[in-house]
């Protein structure tokens, strides 16, 4: 529910409007809305690829398989942006560049005469990404657990998990593999450094195999017991490991897509989506947002405050792009100012000793 923060080490802004909003959610539940809002069918099949045709409609042109190699500059514009499609270089002229680029993509295209014009960029290597990576268990029998998302809130790899086949009305899973497949048991690993059961590794560190028995396992010990068995390792017809997690052994090098999260103090250091160039915007989960994490939702506004960046920059008299503060209840703003005023009051510079960092 807070992508893999660390209780010691997590933002409390994050951490308390998050709360805040799941609370406010499952108020709202009382009221006949619930507080998970999850796509009705496979993500490619219901959004991806709709989404993709409607680009394409509109003329968009997308290219696949090509990766962002340098960026030029000419005084405080962007003039050339140089990317590699299956080793062939191509020089692109932009009249406006939006990066949706993630956090640990974006850092390395940052040069020193980038920080030059906009110092916020050499702040982006502060920011901290963690594995949050997920496994897929196929089943032969429907296991609807609970018409929502699952916390197995002490298991040693952090798991949560959705049953997918209740929520997919309208796409039949015998469709899929042999025809044999019921259901589709969605888990998210949030914590790679832990000891697992069987290897006592932690995941980062397990082979694929290794990787799905230990999630396995974890989520039997949780869901099984007493006379109630929801899992039952019969009914398990295969499991695919994220293909972001490259190599034998899984390690921090071969994680593909790191998720970022909101350390103590990181507020400070992540860039708004209007930067300090004359055509780049930032797009991307790590830009300050009212969401404030790592989410679709972050993305989506990220995105939209990007797109009203450049229609200011452009003069657009087009209508700009909504952006959503979150919900607070009335009833917390003295406590905010109390901690406001408190903050300003009594804040002072932390103090470490040596080798412990700032």
């Amino acid at each position: 529910t807070l992508v893999a923060a660390r209780a010691r080490e997590m933002s409390a802004r994050t951490g308390g409007d998050i709360l805040l909003q799941l609370l406010a959610s499952f108020w709202a539940r009382l009221a006949g809305r619930g507080p998970d809002r999850v796509l009705d069918g496979p993500t490619s099949d219901v959004w991806i690829d709709p989404w993709v045709a409607h680009l394409r409609r509109l003329g968009v042109e997308l290219r696949f398989g090509t990766t962002v190699r340098s960026i030029e500059l000419s005084g405080r514009a962007i003039r050339a942006v140089w990317s590699d499609a299956s080793g062939t270089l191509s020089e692109h002229a932009p009249d406006w560049v939006v990066s949706a680029l993630p956090v640990e993509q974006l850092i390395p295209l940052v040069t020193p005469a980038m920080t030059e014009v906009d110092p916020r960029l050499g702040r982006l290597d502060r920011l901290v990404t963690r594995w949050m990576n997920g496994v897929m268990f196929y089943l032969r029998r429907p296991v609807p657990v609970c018409h929502g998302h699952v916390i197995h809130i002490d298991s040693p790899w952090s798991l949560t998990s959705i049953s997918q086949a209740q929520f997919w009305a309208h796409t039949p899973l015998d469709g899929f593999g042999d025809g044999t497949v019921a259901d589709v048991l969605s888990v998210d690993v949030s914590d790679w450094d832990t000891p697992g059961l069987i290897s006592g590794k932690p995941a980062m560190a397990c082979s694929r195999d290794e990787i799905v028995a230990d999630v396995w396992l974890q989520l039997c010990e949780h869901l099984n017991g007493g006379d109630e068995v929801l899992l039952e390792d019969a009914d398990l017809l295969g499991a695919f490991v994220d293909e972001d997690i490259v190599g034998g052994g899984p390690h921090p090098e071969v994680n593909l897509e790191p998720l970022l999260f909101n350390t103590a103090g990181s507020w400070a250091d992540r860039p708004t989506a209007r930067t300090a160039f004359d055509n780049l915007f930032l797009a991307g989960d790590f830009v300050r947002t009212y969401t404030d994490l790592a989410t679709m939702e972050g993305a989506n506004e990220a995105a939209r405050r990007a797109v009203n960046a450049l229609l200011d920059a452009a003069g657009s008299p087009a209508p700009r792009a909504r952006v959503f503060p979150l919900h607070e209840p009335a009833i917390f703003a003295p406590f905010r100012a109390i901690d406001r005023a408190r903050w300003r009051l009594r804040h002072r510079p932390l103090t470490v000793g040596p080798g412990e960092g700032t």
